[in-house]
């Protein structure tokens, strides 16, 4: 067995090493695709992990610290058992940013001095540059891989905007190290307006026995205080593991389709070549059965040195990737086994697939089989009789483009399937500022009410005082915020969306958002009924209220550059928050971040495999072509009208795969939308940008294979083909 693939790899080195590349490529994808999604879910698991070293027992609060709740929570830990010491602290929540597209937030404990070393201890942390905080300041000591994350060193300010708990400035004055991703500063973090508690320290081996008793405790009690320790702990970790589990398998799909289509082509044109072989070998005595079992060790062998190779590259790929990418942005890298488990489904299926398609040919008799080579040697039928046809016929009566056709469509299908699913997460974070297309919104610093310049006031259209009211909307992954301005009934008039008349206390929406409120996707918006207004689009609204606490300016212009004079300004004057186009323009860059990423790497990889399906595809169309390419020439058509007629068939064949696969792109993602997309904002579907992509990469798959087709046709002497 091993000797006769030693001999068909000696005869076909090219084939078979080109096979095992792909294989290799697709595996090492796979681990590196997978790689990314782990180390969301590892990150999440450490900020998660710190309960695991205490029982956290906190309550949000607008006031700082209650009395009422703190006695009753003295209370029951004095009835405890095996509680071995309480600290009080107040907690600051900072949001860690995982690679732009999503935020976790993790705890910054407010203590005393005399504490620090005692926490770092319990939380097997030590600090490796900087100072320890000093008490009653914004100082704190936080994980050396929040502030890669961050882009903040030590010295350096921190400002927390998407806060759960709290918010403020924090100057970073230490970094620390260990298994757990947190903060630790001084008593006051919170600044007044955050969570308060107490950090629960138990004996040895109760941990998990006083969490209960403390959760049960308080739910007698009906106080409203969290507790979080070793079991939420794990909870949270499975949980995010969970999610980032399915993202894997979903995206090893992905990737095994791409590959494992391209895989069984290569070995359909390898098989449909192989015809007179199998004939011979059936001829000296082997019979069908005896044949599929050779040729199914000989894919399984090819596969499983394609697998490891795949395997040890994506490995030292992932190694080199968490140096240079992963812990420079603050990630980390979790156990690669369970993707390096589903990249298995590359290398099997493929070996299934070519045992469909082997088992097809080898049910025929010998005779058969040799007929079958002898009637497609060359791969063209009669082709000395039917070389005044239509050059245009032949890819509509041979198989010899038929990997290619195959891969085309697969490629325009998965590039309109993906394109279209992140076209909808960026047009709906886009439309939720249609609104701010035409205003900007200022915030009103701390100090007190902000006045415009002049020539601000002068240029604009009008200047209301308005507060905002912030609604979270349901996206394909996750949400994101819709910001509605709130002004006065008195100032409404001066609204040009709201021109013709308004009523007191009401709520407008524009159809989009009417459409997503109805379906309950919306929240934050209480219990008004929303109005529909014509005159809003895409995701706005605007609320009119008979009084406004005013907290900012809603500026109304037409023009850019006073957008630009306005965000000046705020900067100078310290306003704390600025809403207008470009917010979002920001906003779509690092929310649709993570998934601009993954459908860039699966659309390329696609695009990949079908250059090399191609210019295999043109290889053997050319090669198998030569007696009538020679014939061709020696009648008079020169070689440049010759690779003219080939790029022609190429052209049918690209565009009409391409067709189809765009159709059927665009016909599953209406099935997609409809079944498991209901309630979610899709604005329209971008048919333009898709079909631009799949038309530019189609001309480098075009051009790729003409070159090759120059190329291979230079080399042909006519009179030698005819001779041999």
């Amino acid at each position: 067995m091993l000797k006769y693939i030693w001999l068909y790899f000696r005869r076909r080195p090219g084939r078979i090493l080109v096979f095992i590349f792909v294989v290799a490529l697709g595996v090492a994808v796979s681990i590196v695709l997978s790689s990314i999604f782990l180390s969301f879910g590892e990150t999440r698991s450490r900020i998660s992990k710190i309960n695991e070293n205490w029982i956290t027992v906190q309550y949000l609060s607008d006031t700082g610290r209650k009395e009422e709740i703190d006695d009753s929570l003295k209370e029951i830990f004095a009835d405890v058992s095996g509680i071995s010491d309480v600290i009080q602290v107040d907690i600051a929540y900072l949001g860690y940013n995982l690679f732009g597209s999503a935020r976790a937030n993790f705890p910054v404990y407010g203590i005393k001095q005399t504490d620090i070393a005692r926490i770092l201890q319990l939380s097997q942390s030590y600090i490796v540059d900087g100072r320890i905080f000093s008490p009653k300041t914004n100082e704190i000591m936080v994980s050396d891989s929040f502030l890669k994350a961050s882009g903040v060193g030590i010295g350096l300010v921190y400002e927390e905007i998407f806060e759960t708990a709290s918010t403020g400035l924090y100057n970073v004055v230490a970094a620390l190290k260990g298994p757990s991703v947190f903060g630790i500063g001084p008593s006051g973090i919170s600044g007044g307006k955050g969570a308060y508690g107490f950090i629960v320290l138990s004996e040895r081996g109760f941990s998990i026995a006083v969490e209960s008793e403390l959760r049960s405790r308080i739910a007698g009690e009906e106080l409203k205080v969290g507790v979080q320790g070793p079991i939420s702990s794990r909870e949270n970790i499975e949980r995010s593991y969970s999610g980032y589990y399915l993202g894997v398998l979903l995206c090893n799909l992905c990737v095994a389709l791409v590959f494992i289509i391209g895989l069984t082509m290569l070995n359909s044109v390898s098989i449909r070549e192989r015809k007179k072989e199998y004939g011979i070998l059936a001829a000296i005595g082997h019979s069908p059965a005896s044949l599929g079992a050779r040729l199914f060790f000989e894919s399984v062998y090819q596969c499983a040195a394609g697998w490891i190779i795949g395997l040890f590259a994506g490995r030292i790929l992932v190694s080199y990737l968490e140096t240079r990418f992963f812990e420079p942005n603050g990630l980390f890298v979790g156990d690669i086994f369970v993707s390096t488990i589903w990249t298995l489904v590359i290398p099997a299926i493929t070996v299934v697939f070519t045992q469909v398609l082997i088992g097809s040919h080898l049910s025929r008799d010998l005779v058969g089989l040799l007929k079958s080579w002898e009637k497609k040697k060359g791969i063209l039928k009669n082709r000395f009789k039917n070389i005044s046809l239509p050059w245009l016929r032949f890819p509509l009566r041979s198989d010899g483009y038929r990997s290619l056709f195959v891969n085309i469509i697969v490629f325009a299908l998965l590039v309109t399937l993906f394109g279209s699913l992140l076209s909808s997460l960026t047009d709906t974070i886009r439309d939720s500022g249609r609104f701010f297309d035409s205003c900007s919104y200022v915030q009103t610093t701390e100090s007190g009410d902000i006045e415009l310049p002049e020539e601000i006031v002068s240029r604009s259209r009008a200047v209301l005082p308005a507060s905002l009211l912030n609604l979270d909307v349901k996206l394909i992954f996750g949400t994101t915020e819709i910001f509605i301005p709130v002004v006065s009934s008195k100032d409404s008039e001066l609204v040009p969306t709201l021109v013709g008349g308004t009523s007191e206390n009401a709520f407008y929406v524009s159809k989009g958002l009417f459409d997503l409120i109805n379906s309950g996707e919306v929240n934050g918006y209480g219990n008004s009924s929303p109005v529909v207004l014509p005159s809003l689009y895409g995701l706005s609204g605007i609320v009119v209220e008979e009084e406004v606490a005013a907290e900012g300016l809603l500026i109304f212009h037409a023009g850019d550059d006073l957008v630009e004079e306005i965000r000046l300004f705020a900067s100078e004057a310290g306003v704390v928050e600025v809403v207008d186009r470009r917010s979002f323009e920001a906003k779509i860059l690092k929310e649709s971040q993570f998934m601009n990423l993954i459908t860039s790497i699966i659309i390329y990889l696609q695009f990949f495999v079908v250059v090399i399906i191609a210019i295999v595809t043109v290889t053997r169309i050319v090669l198998g072509r030569r007696r009538e390419l020679a014939i061709r020439n020696i009648i008079g058509q020169g070689r440049g009208e010759i690779a003219l007629l080939l790029f022609g068939e190429l052209i049918l064949v690209l565009f009409s795969g391409a067709t189809i696969g765009f159709l059927l792109g665009t016909i599953s993602w209406s099935i997609f939308g409809a079944f498991f997309l209901s309630g979610v904002y899709i604005s329209s579907f971008v048919a333009a940008k898709v079909f631009l992509r799949i038309f530019i990469m189609i001309l480098i798959v075009l051009f790729s294979g003409l070159a090759m087709e120059r190329y291979l046709i230079s080399r042909q002497d006519p009179l030698s083909i005819i001779e041999r």
